[in-house]
């Protein structure tokens, strides 16, 4: 065994033990649990550590930095390493259903383990530790970048695995460490290392006004002579189902109220004979093709509780309260493609809308099939005597509904939850939610010759005033 060698194993024996009486005296505790923890390896025994992370966004690429401090002073190339738990392909499909990517920090030491300084994902800081008690320090950072672009748009089919780029995405780890050297004893002073500062995307100077549509409109297609434009209604956003994880379903539309809060129908967050729990629930804004999940406004928002209105039955098709809030966990960023609707202003009375022209947006079924782009049609308010008469029901006049009469087109299946909006000078004010249409008899298809029951919103303006605070 060369000088160098019996040194190296002197100073891992030593270290050893010193650390396994560290550990034994004192097991440290994570300064945030919920992104880093300790844990053992089952296989190894040894300590290592957790990270999970679930700001991760799928198209963008994830730098994780990872800054540790550990009391003694380690040779340069013992600095450990960091990697990630699961293979890319498995971690970017856990971004896309929501769960964190998690990461597998092996620490210099089997026995002695480091705290954690800072641990930041692209420069911004997700947690915020400490030093090392000692006297002498080592500073160790470990950096790990995960490339989460895919060749496909598309999410896998019948369970198949989601390809992953290959070229460029390979995983990239850079360590370095930095010796702080002793000092006196009567005068005990440790250099820190340098801090990370958080950088935030600069914010809009301008304040985001509801109901306003983007300024920037690509055209895309075009439904009766009418343009159907990104940006048109950037309110709208579509509601998928992750009870089969590998395959998010797309169920419903919704409407942004607020930075928090979605609109959408009851009877769209309720399954089989109880409300469905709010994991299951992921809403896209900014999103224009439902099959593209990887679009560059789409904004990914997990839903952390669901507010049905009290009085909706699902039995019930007279029911008038077919309402539900859906809290997200984290602010939307508003944009040109990401903007809330106004509110309902003014006067409830329905006698004062009647004629009038609304606006409906969704991803319904069409003439053609399911449509994977946002079509809108045009309706016209009718009366409770005229809706009555059309779909041969009997709404009581004080039911807090309204009809439309979309003139030869209506929503249909996935329309369901959207919302019908009117325009006020140059502003959109949301009016009603799409609770439902009829279907014809004979084709079993969406009934165009019948009108589209809403539910009224300006009735229930102090509801969502307790709701969303």
């Amino acid at each position: 065994m060369s000088f160098g060698s019996r040194v190296m194993h002197l100073f891992l024996l030593v270290a050893y033990f010193i650390g396994a009486a560290l550990v034994s005296a004192r097991f440290l505790q994570s300064p945030c649990p919920e992104v880093f923890t300790y844990q053992v390896d089952p296989q190894t025994r040894n300590y290592i550590g957790r990270i999970n992370v679930y700001d991760i966004h799928p198209g963008e690429v994830a730098r994780l930095s990872v800054d540790l401090s550990i009391g003694m002073q380690l040779p340069p190339k013992l600095v450990g390493s960091i990697a990630l738990v699961k293979s890319r392909q498995a971690t970017i499909e856990d971004i896309i259903n929501g769960r964190p990517a998690q990461y597998r920090v092996s620490f210099p030491l089997p026995n002695l383990l480091p705290t954690v300084l800072s641990i930041a994902l692209n420069d911004k800081i997700i947690c915020r530790g400490y030093r090392a008690a000692g006297r002498v320090l080592t500073a160790i950072n470990l950096e790990h970048t995960l490339y989460t672009q895919l060749h496909s748009q598309k999410l896998s089919q019948k369970g198949k695995s989601l390809p992953i780029e290959e070229s460029d995405s390979d995983l990239i780890t850079r360590f370095q460490d930095q010796a702080i050297p002793p000092q006196s004893a009567s005068n005990v002073f440790v250099r820190p290392m340098a801090e990370r500062t958080s950088v935030s995307p600069p914010l809009s100077t301008t304040k985001t006004i509801c109901g306003r549509q983007s300024g920037t409109f690509l055209k895309q297609y075009a439904i009766n002579g009418e343009l159907v434009q990104k940006g048109q209604f950037p309110w709208n956003v579509p509601l998928f189902d992750l009870i089969q994880q590998r395959n998010p379903k797309y169920m419903c539309g919704s409407t942004i109220i607020t930075k928090k809060h979605l609109l959408t129908a009851a009877h769209c967050v309720y399954d089989i004979d109880d409300f469905m729990q709010p994991e299951r629930l992921l809403a896209i804004p900014g999103m224009y093709n439902i099959d593209n999940f990887f679009e560059e406004n789409a904004q990914f928002a997990y839903v952390g509780a669901i507010f049905p209105h009290d009085e909706y039955a699902h039995e019930d098709d007279l029911n008038d309260a077919d309402l539900a809030v859906l809290l997200l966990k984290k602010e939307l960023l508003f944009n040109d493609h990401v903007v809330p609707i106004c509110l309902w202003q003014g006067e409830n009375d329905l006698r004062r809308i009647i004629g009038q022209e609304g606006y409906l947006a969704g991803w319904g079924v069409t003439e053609n099939g399911v449509s994977t782009v946002p079509t809108y049609i045009r309706t016209s308010i009718v009366s409770r005597r005229q809706c009555n008469l059309n779909l041969e029901r009997v709404y009581p006049s004080n039911a807090r509904i309204l009809c439309g009469d979309g003139q030869g087109s209506s929503p249909c299946n996935g329309d369901s939850g959207s919302g019908l909006v009117l325009k006020r000078g140059n502003q959109y004010y949301l009016r009603g939610i799409v609770s439902r249409g009829l279907v014809d008899p004979r084709t079993l298809k969406c009934d165009v010759t019948k009108y589209a029951v809403y539910t009224d919103i300006a009735l229930f303006r102090f509801w969502l005033k307790n709701v969303i605070g």
